[in-house]
């Protein structure tokens, strides 16, 4: 596109802020006005002329004259009301087809207008008739799959810019709740390509009837590339008029709908806008300050209990045992005692010592303002973690306004001042550091474990909580960040953090919601780290679709939150899990097997029963079955018994023994046709040897000896650079195998088909 398209935009967009005397107030566009944007990206739309309401008599005149060769030989045109607040014209009446007649048609089309323009006085106040379109007539067949589409561009508040390509005309919404949501297409506007789209129309069900030759259509009404050239059109304009970018308005919304296939070309016959002067704030904290938050060597807590038991006293006790923290660098800031635990007091944070790398604020909301208001002004901290809620999500937002205000303040100063994280958060566990949730080890211990190449960034602290207990022992990650309410560091923040931490190379995010613009900052720092290998998996909660205020169009109701997160997440690379059983599969298996790159996505399959052999093959989930060379074949013969299943998936059957079991397992990890594994085996058959010794003497299994099945899984799948998963589908007599095979830093399942599923994701680059 050339750069005086873009111009003429800016001019359109312009004299309709004049004409709607918007100011500074968001404005809606007519439709004459929505068709001079489309002309100039491109974008083709049913020939129309515009006369305004108050035009004159000469003017109408012309008008009609110009109507009449719209209409051309077939005489066919369809008038309609204009006004930028009538948002849906055919339920109101002002649709009118009509066929011209052969003699005195000038004067017979300004009736029928004055028709419209008299009915559309007579709605109420807030849908003012602006003048009449008369559009060409472009033939298609209406409510016909293949035959209409809807083409939307939609400002998402967090993610910015996406463009939604769907069924249009007047079954939009009957497709939408017909197919759960799944109706629509999703893209997100920045870095997107035409042959990514056109895959995704081919692959739609429904959308792929309008690109692909079928029984309906035996050549097909518009060729994948007009379609994809349409979404790269309104893509282009929603980054251009961004609200991060230099362009004096800001485009919140353009859906046309219908758009029909006319002629080989996607032809808009109907649209609506809306245009703003949205702007999202600059991202101006220091986040070079995250270092010392995650590695202080001084610290500082408020709201330490002298007496009794408080969460300032338990951060407290925790902080007296971390590494990180200097035994003779750690303080309280308390107007009364001199000194609590052993640890010294101070009666303001004035007083403090020194600047400390990080203090931790545990007081009510209220009094926290005046805390941090010191901390700021007296430039005491290099990081801050603000403890308590009471703030924006119980509706307070005046209080937190006053904080983020005084933060913003120090970042303006020279320094930068502190960073904070929370409120309304449970802290940070910095593995090897400190500890700042407040509740005590005896209830949540960190034994060790692997995980030191993971990063946990979590709107929820007792998210945090639940994940740190169920995986003890196990993974124990190398940060574990509470966020709350993001009033300061974002998870934005957090995760370009972690990008340029050398040690970690998974990055898991559990988010309940993303600031205002932070969200399209989270998708660069998501490419950047798929860029540089790096895993980023996320859980977004909150799948409710947009209320009614979005009314106005299509786009937002059948594109909720939740969809256009998860579109903008995936396309940027981020691993997205649909559950909390999916994530902390995800977060294991990435984990555990982060330094195992597999070389393709060719599984080799073994097991002892036949219903994890049928299961699994209905739950690939992208996974191919490898087919076993001759070599492989031969030693899995060798191996098994004679009635075995020794094609992929392997039934070793449950009288296969222990060695048996092991050399039919060597034989799929050494096999070249083999790029990955998934190895079960239902360990209730007496041919294992997968128990822990018995004292009475009912059996003679020990898992403890070398020759065990869960020592020789665990020998076999290290020595392998393959990456492999076990599956243990079995109860809690059971639970000392599979923990003692996941402390070797091998992923363990208790169902094949969600070892299967993490395994492919896994192996989408």
């Amino acid at each position: 596109m050339v750069e005086k398209d873009w111009q003429v935009v800016s001019e359109v967009l312009a004299a309709s802020a004049l004409r709607a005397g918007a100011g500074e107030k968001p404005f809606r566009l007519n439709e004459a006005e929505v068709y001079a944007l489309l002309d100039a990206v491109g974008l083709a739309r049913s020939p129309a002329e515009y006369l305004p309401a108050e035009a004159a008599a000469e003017e109408r005149r012309r008008w009609a004259q110009r109507a009449v060769a719209v209409a051309g030989s077939r005489g066919r045109l369809v008038l309609k009301v204009a006004g930028r607040d009538i948002l849906h014209k055919s339920d109101q009446g002002g649709v009118k087809p009509l066929r011209l007649p052969v003699e005195d048609a000038v004067p017979w089309i300004l009736d029928q207008a004055d028709e419209i323009l008299r009915a559309a006085g007579k709605r109420e106040h807030g849908t003012r008739c602006e003048g009449i379109l008369a559009c060409g007539f472009v033939p298609h067949q209406a409510n016909v799959p293949g035959q209409e589409l809807l083409l939307g561009l939609r400002l998402d508040p967090a993610f910015g810019p996406v463009v939604l390509l769907g069924v249009g005309g007047l079954l939009t919404e009957w497709y939408g709740r017909g197919t759960g949501g799944r109706s629509t297409l999703i893209f997100p506007a920045r870095g997107l390509t035409a042959a990514e789209v056109t895959r995704a129309i081919q692959a739609h069900p429904l959308l792929s009837v309008i690109c692909s030759p079928s029984r309906l259509y035996p050549e097909a009404p518009l060729p994948p590339q007009e379609l994809a050239m349409a979404v790269l059109s309104l893509a282009g304009l929603g980054q251009v008029h961004a609200p991060d970018g230099s362009a004096e308005w800001t485009i919140e919304e353009i859906e046309i709908n219908p758009a029909v296939a006319a002629g080989g070309r996607l032809v808009a016959l109907d649209g609506v806008g809306l245009v703003s002067r949205t702007r999202w704030p600059a991202a101006d904290r220091p986040l070079a300050k995250i270092v010392p938050l995650l590695a202080p060597r001084s610290a500082a807590v408020l709201g330490v209990s002298a007496r009794g038991v408080n969460p300032g006293r338990i951060i407290l006790d925790n902080l007296r045992r971390a590494r990180a923290v200097e035994a003779d660098r750690l303080y309280v800031v308390h107007h009364q005692e001199r000194e609590i635990a052993g640890v010294p007091c101070f009666p303001t944070v004035a007083d403090l010592p020194e600047k400390v790398d990080l203090a931790v604020v545990a007081i009510p909301a209220e009094s926290a303002r005046e805390a941090i208001a010191a901390l700021v002004d007296g430039d005491r901290a290099e990081s801050i973690i603000l403890i308590p809620g009471g703030f924006a999500e119980t509706g307070e937002t005046g209080l937190a306004a006053a904080i983020e205000s005084k933060l913003r303040e120090g970042h303006a100063r020279p320094g930068g001042g502190p960073i904070m994280v929370g409120g309304n958060c449970l802290g940070i566990v910095s593995r090897n550091r400190y500890n700042t949730f407040f509740l005590p080890p005896y209830k949540l211990p960190y034994r060790p474990g692997r995980g030191e190449n993971l990063a946990m960034i979590s709107q929820s602290g007792a998210y945090l909580v639940t994940f740190a207990s169920n995986y003890d022992g196990l993974i124990y990650p190398k940060a574990s960040i509470s966020f709350g309410n993001q009033m300061d560091l974002t998870v934005s923040d957090l995760l370009a953090h972690f990008l340029e931490d050398d040690e970690v190379d998974v990055i898991a995010c559990y988010v309940e919601g993303f600031r205002t613009g932070d969200g399209a900052r989270f998708l660069e720092y998501a490419r950047r780290a798929r860029a540089a290998r790096k895993r980023v998996v996320a859980c977004k909660a909150g799948k409710t679709e947009l209320g009614a205020k979005a009314a106005a169009s299509h786009t937002a109701s059948l594109a909720g939150d939740y969809e256009v997160a998860r579109a903008c997440l995936m396309h940027a690379g981020v691993t997205v899990a649909e559950s909390l059983d999916e994530f902390e599969d995800l977060i294991k298996t990435h984990t555990l097997l982060a330094r195992r790159r597999p070389a393709g996505r060719r599984v080799g399959i073994l097991s002892n029963a036949g219903f994890e052999c049928s299961t699994v093959m209905d739950r690939l989930a992208g996974l191919e079955l490898a087919v076993f060379t001759d070599e492989t074949r031969a030693a899995l013969r060798e191996a098994l018994p004679p009635f075995a299943h020794r094609d992929n998936p392997i039934d070793t059957t449950p009288i296969a023994d222990t060695d048996a079991f092991g050399r039919a397992t060597a034989a799929v990890l050494a096999c070249e046709t083999v790029d990955l594994a998934i190895v079960s085996a239902v360990p209730v058959t007496p041919s294992l040897n997968n128990l822990e010794p018995d004292p009475w003497g009912r059996h003679g299994e020990n898992i403890w000896l070398e020759d065990s099945q869960p020592r020789q899984l665990i020998r076999l799948l290290s020595a392998s650079n393959k990456p492999a998963v076990v599956v243990v589908d079995s109860g809690r007599l059971y639970d000392p195998m599979a923990f003692m095979i996941e402390r070797a830093g091998i992923p363990v399942f208790r169902k094949i088909d969600r070892a299967a599923r993490s395994l492919a994701a896994f192996c989408t680059a």
